[in-house]
């Protein structure tokens, strides 16, 4: 029997296993041939880079900077800008190979190609039924992704499913410049964007029920040279994240940013978090004490979460009209960018 079983070799489970393995007899269980493979645009703040061991962030990882964010709305635009470098544009797949074999090295067991088909949970293990075997677990870490079987076991699942959608443009693009529309005739509920990646663009666009062909027609795409695709649904809402003897981290447990998608640096604070009460769990030998997990990562990413949920309702319920008043009193506001943090922006703006 493992000490811990984790299913999905993503960020926060790679990183996860690493802070555990060692003392303890881990296993991760991904469903896909190799780490990587996973939609995302890689734009993070630096919180991220200082928290990847040193072995992770060596040349490969980050492959653009940006220091300037402008929001479209209706003609008119919102500029943040940071002294320092504002966001990492990084390469998801380098991140996740990485973090996987820094979790192999510190002694986790890494199996490719098992996918988990359910998990049943009693007094003393979890059984978790792949489709080529079983397994047996005294803690089981479910980092497997909005789509989450682990999170399907305890009863868990997004209030949301959004649609994610990313399209690659064969152009070098070295702005320091992210861009943002919130055009409602065309997303309701999210928005579009254009982050330079320097050696090639990339065109994106998240929110309920959106299709490449919405994004094709906003960008007008047929004159670009499309060199790739990817599409990943977005989980929001807040959920419970712990039962017994399963844990969930990451869009498995909706830590994800209701304002952007993003959900790396959040599934790695929480994975931290879990690393500690999971040592803590074993080293006691009793299971009581996975709440002390949900505990940790709500005091530190609920209070945005929840803001940035409400600010979504708020956003999706304006009118054009309603929409126009509030760009009106937002432009007599001042807009410091270096007093804001992009991973906690509605924390920051209440703590200076």
């Amino acid at each position: 029997m493992h000490d811990l079983a984790i299913i999905g070799a993503g960020p926060a489970g790679s990183y996860l296993a690493g802070l555990c393995a060692g003392n303890r007899n881990v296993l991760v269980l991904e469903e896909h041939p190799e780490p990587g493979g996973k939609a995302c645009s890689g734009l993070v703040s630096s919180r991220l880079i200082k928290l990847l061991p040193v072995e992770i962030k060596k040349k490969g990882l980050i492959e653009h900077t940006v220091k300037r964010a402008v929001m479209h709305f209706m003609n008119r635009q919102f500029e943040f800008k940071k002294r320092e470098s504002a966001a990492y544009v990084i390469d998801r797949d380098v991140l996740d190979r990485r973090l996987a074999a820094y979790a192999e090295s510190a002694g986790a067991e890494m199996r490719y190609r098992e996918k988990v088909l359910s998990l049943a949970q009693d007094k003393e293990k979890v059984r978790l039924k792949t489709a080529r075997r079983r397994f047996e677990a005294k803690i089981v870490a479910g980092c497997d992704g909005a789509r989450s079987v682990a999170a399907k076991s305890i009863g868990s699942k997004p209030a949301e499913l959004l649609n994610g959608l990313i399209m690659y443009i064969d152009k070098q693009d070295y702005s320091d410049t992210v861009e943002m529309w919130f055009d409602k005739s065309l997303v309701k509920d999210g928005f579009f964007w254009r982050i330079p990646r320097g050696k090639n663009t990339e065109l994106g666009c998240m929110g309920y029920g959106l299709s490449f062909a919405i994004l094709e027609r906003f960008f007008d795409t047929v004159k670009m040279k499309v060199s790739g695709r990817a599409a990943a649904p977005v989980p929001l809402g807040i959920t419970p994240t712990f039962d017994n003897r399963i844990l969930l981290v990451g869009d498995a447990a909706c830590q994800v940013k209701p304002w952007s998608g993003g959900g790396i640096t959040y599934g790695m604070l929480s994975a931290s978090y879990a690393a500690e009460v999971i040592s803590n769990v074993l080293k006691r030998g009793g299971f009581t004490g996975l709440s002390a997990y949900e505990e940790m990562w709500k005091k530190r990413l609920l209070k945005d979460i929840k803001a940035g949920l409400i600010a979504r309702e708020f956003y999706k319920d304006l009118d054009l009209k309603g929409l126009s008043s509030v760009i009106e009193k937002a432009e007599s506001m001042k807009h410091d960018g270096d007093k804001i943090d992009f991973d906690f922006p509605f924390s920051s703006m209440f703590t200076g």
